[in-house]
């Protein structure tokens, strides 16, 4: 309990601490951003395909519904997770990649039907809640499994989304204690999704896989997105190497512990 109690408390005191941006009216180089968010992308996909894809198709206790006949709907998950995704950045205009393409986000547009702070945030919610519900796992043992790579993935993916939402919020004027507020409510929607997924999930294996599926067409949109989101021309050794690094990085991170022997 104290892990998890950790845990939720990594995710959300790094997302409000950018609240403290607010006051100052500070911003962070664009340079630097981009690089937090290349090597915030880059962990995710690596994540991905090291740690949460193999839990999938090989964790512990699942071999009952991991079978040749099962694979499609786990496949089929991963697809739907890519388009729920798709849905969710009609209302986040790109927020979860580390920018905002909506031009109009800036002001405020009374003739809009939704608010673009309020679009944002109910998208950038799902978005957390979602992303959080296989993040923590209680096995038949009552032990409790954390997918580290999960984990620091979405505390490194809350960074550039966080900058984002902080000036958005300087934008349309919003005072600190109201942005502060907002930044709370992101930050505890993805412990909210794992404590979802703890007590009000039925406990079952083919469901929780499949949950995990849609996390990870999720993840590998946003993922994918980031990386491929720039101009090819602009090639860059020093993004380059910062893609190597989180791949490394993302290797050595305590993945699934059936598939790695505990390392």
């Amino acid at each position: 309990m104290t892990l998890i109690i950790l845990s939720y408390t990594l995710i959300i005191a790094g997302v409000v601490a950018w609240a403290a941006l607010i006051p100052g009216r500070k911003h962070v180089s664009p340079k630097l951003m981009t690089y937090i968010t290349v090597f915030g992308g880059a962990f995710l996909l690596a994540s991905c395909f090291i740690n949460l894809v193999p839990h999938m198709f090989l964790g512990e206790g699942t071999e009952r519904f991991v079978t040749p006949n099962n694979h499609f709907k786990i496949a089929a998950a991963v697809m739907i997770g890519f388009l729920v995704q798709l849905l969710l950045e009609h209302l986040t205009h790109g927020a979860e990649h580390g920018h905002n393409h909506c031009h109009n986000c800036e002001t405020d547009h009374h003739e809009h039907h939704v608010h673009p702070v309020t679009g944002l945030m109910i998208g950038l919610c799902v978005h957390a809640f979602l992303e959080g519900m296989p993040m923590i796992e209680l096995e038949k043992n009552g032990e409790i499994d954390i997918h580290q790579g999960l984990l620091y993935g979405i505390v490194l993916h809350n960074i550039p989304i966080a900058i984002v939402m902080v000036t958005l919020f300087m934008s349309n004027r919003y005072g600190f204690w109201k942005s502060l507020g907002l930044l709370a409510l992101f930050g505890i929607m993805t412990p909210l999704g794992s404590l979802t997924n703890i007590f009000l999930v039925p406990e079952n294996e083919a469901l929780q896989c499949v949950i995990m599926g849609v996390v990870v067409g999720i993840l590998l949109h946003v993922s994918v997105s980031i990386l491929f989101d720039h101009d090819h021309n602009d090639f860059s050794w020093s993004k380059f190497l910062t893609i190597i690094i989180a791949f490394v990085a993302a290797y050595f991170t305590p993945g699934c512990p059936e598939i790695y022997g505990g390392f």
